[in-house]
């Protein structure tokens, strides 16, 4: 679970009505209304907008009257709890958009600059703004006429999410050293998101594990599974390369005229990672047509055509970039992230509920047992997602 969505809201939302600044309102007053102007932006703010729907950092949409007409950015406040060291966020950001930029650039890629994040400068030149107390702030350009999804429609729609995440691999592939920032320590560490479960059973700090037996030992008793991933990693089979490591579909940016995918967003958990964590993310969020909290698991299913969508989509536009082992692994990698998840649901219901927001009484356990019905599924169709793997060429 990652940052919040960035530069286009759902069916570009940020197209609707803002908020305007008014003389005495909460606006004018907001720390955000400040932070804006140390940005080096032409014009006058003329609106400001809080934007719905992050799940981290908090987000406005603001809007400049210049000499050139009205333009949109994003601005954002790093979140410090999430992400302990906002500038080593920014510094990454920095290299990977000057990364995909050139990439861009080289493969003479049409619009390159909406599909890619841009950052705009402060009035001294600095990449963020940083407040006396430590907080980062960022002004991002919006990317104009995309829209973003919340799922996957179609095996289509599928695999050209898909695509841009396997696009985005390759693009960064070459990035020159030394390795991205780990701007969240151990996110992808399954191992220890399962050791975390089991400490969280043994403290039962909110009384819950008496009537989360079923859960609790159909995520324990796939412990093998778990370490599946990471054992090779100490092997040497596999190695950590930069990856998305919050790789859903809502981190996709579509063109709204063409359903085209332009740019892959939410890049604060871009560190050194696994593709095989990424290509399990897109699973585990596009292969159930049902919602990540359902509490009908018996709606969960893993949907054979959409997972060959991605595995087609993410294979073809990463290319050489996945060696032959990450290819064959690719179910693995599905099952491996949707574990990951499930234990990390489950324990944080059993600590009651401190890290994910929740609507309502068991929403953390009902989002535990979709995850680990999608494993069920995933292990069921076992077979046939091997078989579709290894018969994409090569």
């Amino acid at each position: 679970m990652a940052p919040t969505r960035a530069i286009s809201g759902r069916e570009d939302e940020g197209a609707r009505a803002v908020g305007k600044l008014r003389p005495g309102s909460r606006l004018v007053t907001s720390p955000a209304t400040a932070v804006a102007g140390r940005f080096a932006t032409e014009g006058r703010l003329v609106s400001l907008e809080p934007q719905p729907g992050g799940h981290i950092n908090d987000s406005w949409m603001a809007v400049w009257d210049g000499p050139g007409g009205r333009r949109r950015f994003l601005l954002q406040h790093i979140n410090r709890f999430v992400f302990r060291k906002p500038e080593e966020v920014m510094e990454n950001l920095v290299r990977l958009t000057s990364q995909v930029t050139a990439q861009l650039v080289r493969e003479s890629v049409p619009e390159p600059e909406r599909r890619v994040l841009q950052l705009v400068p402060t009035r001294d030149g600095a990449t963020h703004h940083l407040e006396p107390d430590g907080e980062v702030w960022r002004l991002l350009v919006w990317i104009e006429g995309t829209r973003s999804t919340e799922r996957a429609e179609t095996p289509a729609q599928a695999r050209a999410a898909a695509g841009a995440f396997g696009s985005f691999l390759r693009q960064i592939a070459g990035l020159p050293g030394p390795p991205l920032h780990e701007t969240i320590p151990h996110f992808h560490d399954t191992p220890a998101r399962l050791a975390a479960l089991e400490r969280a059973v043994a403290e039962d700090t909110a009384g819950r594990v008496a009537d989360t037996r079923p859960e609790i030992e159909a995520i324990l008793d796939r412990r093998a599974l778990g370490h599946a991933l990471d054992d090779r990693v100490a092997g040497g089979e596999l190695a950590l390369r930069p990856t998305h490591n919050d790789a859903k579909i809502a981190n996709v940016l579509f063109d709204t005229a063409t359903g085209e995918p332009l740019c892959v967003v939410d890049l604060d958990t871009v560190m050194p990672g696994l593709a095989l964590h990424d290509f399990g993310d897109m699973v585990r969020s596009m292969v159930s047509d049902a919602a990540e909290d359902e509490p009908d698991c018996s709606r969960v299913e893993a949907r054979v055509p959409v997972f060959e969508a991605l595995a087609r989509g993410f294979t073809e536009a990463a290319g050489e970039a996945l060696s032959p082992l990450e290819r064959s692994l690719l179910p693995t990698g599905a099952l491996v992230i949707t574990l990951e998840q499930a234990a990390r649901f489950l324990a944080d219901h059993l600590e009651g509920d401190p890290y994910y927001r929740t609507s309502r009484p068991g929403h953390n356990l009902d989002r535990a047992r979709t995850q680990i019905r999608l494993v069920e599924s995933l292990e069921d169709h076992g077979a046939e997602l091997q078989r579709i793997v290894n018969a994409l060429p090569a």
